[in-house]
């Protein structure tokens, strides 16, 4: 008896995994998104109507991994942990939940870590230095946030590395062509004017293929033009575009002009009968000087003229590396987004460039072929600020505040008329940034990644 009674149990609980296989089989058909199981159209039986499926059984979304490494690569005052080791629940991850996802779904995952300030030049270094280390002789696909995608573009145009191989590069709102307030940090904070001058001279010769001779004479070309002196490069176009660019950027930073600088100042300042012609001298010094210490090279890296003078025009696109990018906006008539901290760089962005996540243009962030935008902003990709995203809800909700009309998808297209990726869409119409990597992850696989 308990013999008959344990075959009817094995036989019903067969027949129930069973039925939860064709049900998700089905799903998978229903929303056509991995027909290669089904070895053919994706229809389990020719008969079923795809419209009656839907009907119903929820259709939830089925995440591929990549057949390749996946490695995040975090934007500026990134990092890939913090906090201690021993004690998990008071650790901070930059990509929090995103990391785990991506796992579970079967892909291999690789978080880097660089500098979170330093420029371009160092942080790619430091890139290569731990995919050396880390993914030798093997194929990635590189995921790279803000900052980062800047860093995996000089990786592959500069350094070239051979130890490993990568097969796409995904850009998430990175700004290509720099961002505008950067600019206005630099015009108006006095930010964005520490770079390495040599390191620049030295990219641009070895991007332009001046080896030898001739790269040293237009170093020196370019060295005398920013100390001022003689014309420097009058034969090359593009030498004396760099010069005045490198005389901009640098200007007093540089560490024999700042010194002549602040002492002609001074003695403006202390020869001046007027007093508050003195005063406003001594504390522009002042505040020159305290700005300096808070100076980073990654400030410098993210203004327009330096990604659209130099890095774009010395960093191209390497043959055998597919380039993707995806780009976001904030919608203001969300009543979430008129509290968030973003809202003021927000404005300065949308006068000149249009919808922006905050930090970059959608403008800005299209590189290679373009994926489309999502609804976000700049920090919603690293599921790190989701607490504080529902707390603009709350502050809006008891502000009376209402949404003007939402972001739905119409067309393939949002209500500001931005191509629309399909994916990262969570609960209620927010974004779900975990669900956007899934998302994107399959979509690497699709291609063969």
């Amino acid at each position: 008896m308990s013999g008959a009674f344990s075959a009817g149990r094995v036989v019903r609980r067969l027949r129930q995994q069973t039925e939860e296989v064709v049900r998700a089989v089905r799903r998978m058909a229903a929303c056509g998104v991995a027909p290669w199981v089904l070895g053919g159209s994706g229809d389990v039986d020719s008969g079923l109507d795809k419209r009656q499926v839907n009907a119903q059984i929820p259709v939830k979304p089925v995440y591929i991994a990549p057949r390749n490494p996946v490695v995040l690569c975090h934007g500026l005052y990134g990092f890939d942990v913090k906090g201690p080791e021993k004690v998990p629940m008071l650790q901070v991850h930059y990509w929090r939940g995103i990391r785990e996802a991506l796992e579970g779904v079967g892909a291999q995952v690789l978080v880097a870590k660089v500098s979170g300030t330093g420029g371009v030049h160092e942080r790619a270094h430091q890139l290569n230095t731990l995919l050396t280390q880390r993914a030798a002789n093997k194929q990635v696909n590189l995921i790279g946030h803000s900052m980062g995608g800047l860093d995996a573009r000089y990786l592959l145009a500069h350094i070239r590395p051979h130890e490993y191989s990568v097969t796409s590069l995904t850009t998430v709102c990175t700004p290509h062509r720099g961002s505008p307030f950067m600019d206005w940090c630099r015009d108006y904070l006095s930010l964005g004017y520490r770079v390495d001058r040599e390191q620049l001279v030295r990219d641009f010769v070895a991007a332009r293929g001046l080896d030898g001779e001739e790269g040293e004479r237009v170093g020196r070309a370019i060295e005398r033009a920013v100390h001022g002196e003689g014309k420097g490069g009058q034969g090359d176009r593009r030498v004396r575009e760099f010069a005045q660019y490198l005389t901009q950027v640098l200007g007093e930073r540089a560490t024999s002009r700042e010194e002549r600088q602040l002492e002609r100042l001074t003695q403006r300042s202390v020869s001046s009968g007027d007093q508050a012609v003195r005063t406003r001298g001594l504390l522009r010094m002042v505040y020159r000087r305290l700005m300096a210490t808070v100076d980073t090279p990654a400030y410098a890296c993210l203004t327009r003229d330096y990604c659209e003078r130099f890095f774009n025009p010395s960093t191209p696109n390497m043959p055998g590396v597919t380039y993707l990018s995806v780009g976001a906006y904030m919608d203001p008539r969300q009543p979430g987004d008129r509290v968030n901290p973003l809202k003021i760089p927000n404005e300065i962005i949308s006068r000149t460039e249009g919808p922006n996540d905050g930090f970059v243009s959608v403008r800005s962030a299209q590189w290679g072929e373009y994926l489309g935008s999502v609804c976000a902003d700049h920090f919603d990709f690293t599921n790190r600020w989701r607490v504080s995203a529902l707390g603009r809800d709350v502050v809006a909700a008891l502000a009376g505040w209402t949404a003007w009309g939402g972001s739905a998808q119409e067309g393939g297209r949002d209500v500001l008329g931005e191509k629309m990726f399909a994916g990262g869409r969570g609960a209620g119409g927010r974004f779900d940034p975990v669900d956007f990597y899934l998302r994107m992850g399959t979509v690497l696989y699709q291609r063969g990644f």
